[in-house]
C-alpha cells in the first residue's frame, strides 16, 4: 500500500504493533507537535486510570460551565461520576465533561503525568476544551504521534481503559473502510478549524493490536479521511474493504 504518497508537511502517520519494542510499518512525522484537538482526551483518560480512586465520585459543575459539543448541555446535567463523564468525553468527546475533568484534576497534575509517567516528550495540556481565547495566546493543547502511542499502550494496558475507549464511535476516519464488527476498535478522533486527527488501536484477526495514528493542521479533510482509513486498512494488512 502506497501511503508515502499522501504524506505532507502538514501531516503525521504512525502504524506501529501496540507491544513495546517493534518497528514502526509506517512512520511518518511522528515526533512533530500538533494541535491535538480531542485527542488531548485520550491522555485524561489515562491520568484517571492511574491515580484510580473511587470512579463513582461525583462531581458537580455549574450550569455555566456547561458548553458546546456536549451531551450534558443538552440534557443539562449538572452532576456525573468520573466514570461518567470519562464515558461521554470519550464516547461522545463532551467537551463539558472534559472541563471538569480539566478542573477536577489540575493542569499541573494532568502535565505532570504526561511527563514522568508516561513518560511523552513534547505533550502538553494547556487550555480547556473549546477556549480559543487561551490558544491565541499561546497556551494550547500539544500532542505527538509517538506521544499518543504511549497513551494508547498505558490506556490498553487497564480493562477500564479498554472498556471506556471502545465505546468511541468515530466511522468516517480511521475505520472507514472496515465493516466487521468483529474487528476490535479503540479509538479518539478530534478536530477544529485547520485540525483533522484520529488515532485508534485495532486488533488483528491473529491477535496483534496495532496502534494507528494520523494528525493534520491545514490540510485537505476528504484527502485525509482518505489517508486515515488507508491506515486502518494497512494496520490490519489488508488492502480492500474488510466485510
Amino acid at each position: 500500500m502506497e501511503l508515502q504518497k499522501y504524506f505532507e508537511e502538514g501531516n503525521g502517520v504512525l502504524i506501529c504493533p501496540l507491544e513495546e519494542g517493534k518497528a514502526p510499518m509506517y512512520s511518518h512525522n511522528a515526533d512533530k507537535p500538533f494541535k491535538s484537538a480531542s485527542v488531548i482526551k485520550t491522555f485524561v483518560l489515562a491520568y484517571y486510570l492511574a491515580v484510580g480512586g473511587d470512579l463513582e465520585r461525583e462531581i458537580e459543575l455549574p450550569r455555566k460551565a456547561l458548553i458546546g459539543t456536549s451531551i450534558m448541555t443538552e440534557l443539562t446535567l449538572t452532576k456525573a461520576t468520573v466514570r461518567e463523564l470519562l464515558i461521554y468525553m470519550m464516547s461522545f468527546s463532551d467537551n463539558s465533561a472534559t472541563n471538569a475533568l480539566f478542573a477536577d484534576a489540575g493542569f499541573d497534575a494532568l502535565n505532570s503525568f504526561c511527563k514522568n509517567v508516561l513518560g511523552t516528550d513534547k505533550t502538553v495540556i494547556g487550555r480547556k476544551m473549546l477556549d480559543y481565547k487561551a490558544a491565541e495566546r499561546g497556551e494550547d493543547n500539544i500532542i505527538t504521534l509517538n506521544d499518543c502511542l504511549k497513551a494508547m499502550r498505558f490506556v490498553m494496558a487497564h480493562p477500564t481503559g479498554r472498556d471506556i475507549m471502545r465505546r468511541h464511535k468515530g466511522v468516517e476516519r480511521i475505520v472507514r473502510y472496515i465493516f466487521d464488527p468483529e474487528i476490535e476498535y479503540y479509538g479518539k478522533g478530534g478536530n477544529i478549524p485547520e485540525v483533522y486527527n484520529d488515532i485508534a488501536v485495532l486488533r488483528r484477526p491473529g491477535g496483534e493490536y496495532m496502534f494507528t495514528g494520523v494528525l493534520s493542521y491545514k490540510c485537505d479533510a476528504s484527502k485525509t479521511r482518505r489517508l486515515m482509513g488507508l491506515t486502518g486498512l494497512a494496520a490490519l494488512g489488508a488492502e480492500r474493504p474488510i466485510i
